[in-house]
């Protein structure tokens, strides 16, 4: 039974963290993994089951509530909106696996926390009832939170097939090797694994369930469930966190011009007319981003709703448009940053961190411009577009 709460009440609750995570950033960057107190505060607000089905406990809502939620937290911590929105993402995949496999995670009596790496590193080896899995998997963002992860391998028989692995945390080891640039909090490590035994309920290939039904939808009904192009849903999960890094980027900098001011400055910078301008243009830009991710995660639900097949050039064109929604909001981040002077170089300095956030963001795979546009060039010439992540 889906619990009853609404949208708006959701995106409160995100709204009503910002001021916190803000508090906690510096902490969460120096701590290289998400705050105990942090990850207390996401799952009392309920922010990471939102999409997760009620079966598993969670509240059973759809994309939109997410991504909108993830805009808020952004806003407060890039680390934080990071874990959040792929949690969050991720969390609701138990929900495709067969009852078994959701009821062994739901056995733990745990929260729900799942890490997932789609890249596959290794080829699973072939075992009876299931395969045996050896390999090291990078990046797994939220480890040290995780109870549960979704690790990717080939299949044995045919290298070309993806099989997504659900593992228990207790089954992997942990390097602590995450010391990057920026997105410093989200504590994406490398785990790795040998000979661990994986069962065939907890096996699955995510493009086959897409094409030929999710085991899971025999006990979830929500759209989710039926049909979801889960490459077109994973662009608008790396974006939306660029939307509020971009709006917290606009305060910092707003407030940056009504403070500064030396010796050398014929008046404060609020008064200079070039300033004021890269002000202006930035909060039209944050602006025209959020409107564009809302409307176009709320076409691609409605396509769901209606039982429209998203089509391959739809999925090129959401792709494309999250892509560009990143780019522009790095680019005025950058802008922002540039303008500010040399205050915001120092170490804990918010449009400091933002810009290192952002750039980390931009560099994920799922978003490189270079794949989404040609893809996008490709089927306006009535050409097939090409992968990955169609």
């Amino acid at each position: 039974m889906k619990i009853s709460v609404t949208h708006d009440e959701m995106v409160g609750r995100a709204r009503s963290l910002v001021p916190f995570l803000r508090k906690k950033a510096a902490a969460t960057e120096l701590n290289r993994s998400m705050l105990p107190e942090v990850y207390d505060k996401l799952e009392a607000s309920g922010l990471l089951k939102v999409m997760l089905a009620p079966n598993l406990g969670g509240l059973g809502m759809y994309l939109p509530t997410h991504i909108e939620t993830v805009m808020e937290t952004a806003r407060g911590c890039g680390s934080t909106a990071w874990l959040h929105s792929l949690i969050g993402n991720q969390n609701y995949l138990v929900g495709w696996y067969p009852k078994e496999a959701q009821d062994e995670v739901k056995s733990s009596g745990l929260p729900i926390f799942t890490c997932l790496v789609m890249g596959a590193t290794t080829t699973a080896v072939a075992a009876k009832n299931g395969v045996l899995l050896t390999g090291k998997w990078p990046y797994v963002t939220g480890v040290d939170q995780a109870n549960w992860l979704m690790l990717s391998a080939h299949d044995p028989n045919n290298k070309k097939r993806n099989l997504t692995c659900l593992i228990p945390k207790h089954s992997v080891n942990i390097e602590d090797d995450w010391d990057c640039f920026g997105m410093r909090g989200t504590g994406s490590k490398t785990v790795s694994l040998k000979n661990e035994f994986v069962p065939n309920h907890r096996i699955l290939c995510f493009r086959e369930a897409e094409a030929n039904g999710i085991p899971g939808s025999l006990i979830n009904d929500g759209l989710l469930y039926q049909y979801n192009p889960t490459s077109t849903v994973f662009a608008f999960v790396v974006a939306a966190p660029a939307v509020g890094l971009a709006e917290a980027a606009v305060k910092a900098y707003r407030h940056r011009l009504e403070v500064r001011t030396n010796s050398r400055m014929p008046s404060m910078q609020k008064e200079w007319g070039a300033s004021q301008a890269r002000l202006g243009r930035a909060r039209a830009q944050c602006d025209m981003a959020r409107a564009t991710v809302l409307e176009n995660v709320n076409q691609l639900m409605d396509q769901l709703q209606h039982k429209k097949q998203v089509s391959e050039q739809d999925r090129v064109r959401y792709r494309m448009s999250m892509v560009e929604i990143v780019r522009i909001c790095s680019e005025l981040i950058y802008e922002l940053f540039c303008d500010a002077g040399t205050g915001v170089m120092m170490g804990g300095n918010e449009l400091q961190r933002i810009f290192r956030d952002i750039h980390v963001l931009r560099s994920h795979f799922v978003i490189l411009p270079e794949f989404a546009a040609a893809n996008s060039g490709r089927v306006q010439l009535g050409l097939s577009p090409k992968g990955p992540f169609i």
